[in-house]
């Protein structure tokens, strides 16, 4: 399909985003692993699913939708506006106890986050060039992922002495200084003009881009995961007698990989192999350590630490492949495309919460497990059958992305 490709490479922006998604990961990973344990205590239940499936409802609705808001107001402006309001409402749960009404609060915070982190991901396309991205994106990936490998200790610390709401009163103070941020230092981003379209002629276009379609599979899988090892795995360790504070170093251990391993495999992907090469191995990978969890029932820390680090290496892969991939077929025009791919998230979030919900109350959560590896096994033959990611020169590259 034929179109032009605008590109702008804005290396002071891109130090004030880093720093920004640094401060976002510690306030993110501050709730995330927290949330389902907050529906659980609220709710007196292990019934939650349906609160997940709100959030990312709503979030799914808005994702649709907000390209038209950054069309009329820019990508800056409503960055700032999705982040005020994810800062107000933790700002609420800082001063309400938990409670039934306290849920739906979390609720509304969920969807914020997934809005702020789109409206992330289209600041820092708006400043790159596609001979960098893996490069970019795999620096990115990996200083958002070291903003939550530092928050799981302390959250889980604060939480196990003084409960939910300190947890939300550091996400609050690290929310408006990346707010303040915001406000100063992230200027100057270009507001591409974007055409407005029908709903009809959107899903013609996004249809006609056969690769995008794979690769959104494939994150279709990795979010997947990340939907149920996120709701779950708490849930699972709490149950086995581990304590927050526990939990939160097994998490810590967990989340190396993604500062390890990120920025090499972008660099690679830029510089020698093939992200759809790389993504199948690490789908691999992926499928067979989370279906190893379903025999382990150690009461031991350090070896949850090692079970579910090596979970985390093939999708630390696949997170950074993933990106490097998708983003070097599109231009920052193409706000409405990256809409549609970020809608992964809730997606699989909708679904994985559809599916856990009857296994885990006719079964048992170990489950689970087995299923993400079945469902990651999938994305190995669609990533295979990717289109080359090789950057073309500049004669052919208007006939490049598809």
């Amino acid at each position: 399909m034929k179109q032009t490709h605008k590109e702008r490479f804005n290396k002071n922006l891109i130090k004030y985003l880093y720093l920004s998604t640094f401060l976002l990961g510690i306030a993110s990973a501050f709730i995330l692993y927290l949330e389902s344990d907050y529906f659980k205590v609220a709710l007196q239940s292990e019934n939650i699913t349906s609160f997940y499936i709100f959030a990312y409802g709503l979030a799914l609705v808005l994702m649709l939708n907000w390209h038209h808001l950054v069309r009329l107001y820019g990508k800056v402006r409503v960055f700032q506006v999705s982040l005020s309001a994810k800062l107000v409402i933790a700002f609420f749960l800082t001063l309400f106890p938990v409670s039934v009404w306290s849920v739906w609060l979390l609720v509304v915070y969920i969807t914020f986050t997934v809005i702020s982190w789109l409206d992330m991901d289209n600041l820092l396309e708006a400043c790159s060039v596609d001979k960098k991205t893996g490069k970019i994106r795999g620096l990115y990936l990996t200083i958002e992922n070291a903003g939550y490998l530092v928050a799981p200790f302390f959250s889980g610390l604060l939480v196990s002495r003084y409960g939910f709401q300190a947890a939300f009163a550091v996400s609050f103070v690290i929310l408006f200084f990346v707010l303040i941020i915001s406000l100063i230092k992230i200027k100057n981003v270009d507001h591409c003009p974007i055409k407005k379209t029908d709903f009809r002629s959107f899903m013609k276009k996004i249809f006609l881009r056969k690769n995008v379609l794979k690769a959104y599979y494939i994150s279709f899988l990795l979010e997947f995961f990340y939907a149920l090892m996120i709701i779950y795995t708490p849930l699972y360790l709490l149950d086995l007698g581990f304590d927050w504070f526990q939990i939160g170093k097994i998490f810590t251990i967990m989340l190396i990989p993604f500062v390890l391993f990120q920025y090499p495999a972008g660099y690679l992907a830029d510089t020698k192999y093939e992200e759809k090469n790389m993504m199948a191995g690490a789908l691999f990978m992926l499928a067979i350590s989370t279906m190893i969890i379903y025999f382990v029932d150690s009461k031991s820390a350090l070896a949850w630490g090692a079970v579910l680090f090596t979970t985390r290496i093939g999708a630390s892969l696949i997170e950074v492949l993933r990106d490097s991939y998708f983003y070097k077929r599109i231009d920052q025009r193409d706000v409405d495309i990256t809409d549609f791919f970020r809608t992964v998230r809730p997606i699989a979030y909708i679904a994985g919460a559809l599916i856990a919900a009857p296994i885990v109350y006719i079964f048992h959560i170990k489950l689970i497990f087995v299923i993400i590896g079945l469902a990651a096994l999938t994305g190995i033959p669609v990533s295979l059958s990717l289109a080359s990611s090789r950057i073309p020169s500049v004669s052919s590259k208007s006939m490049y992305k598809a």
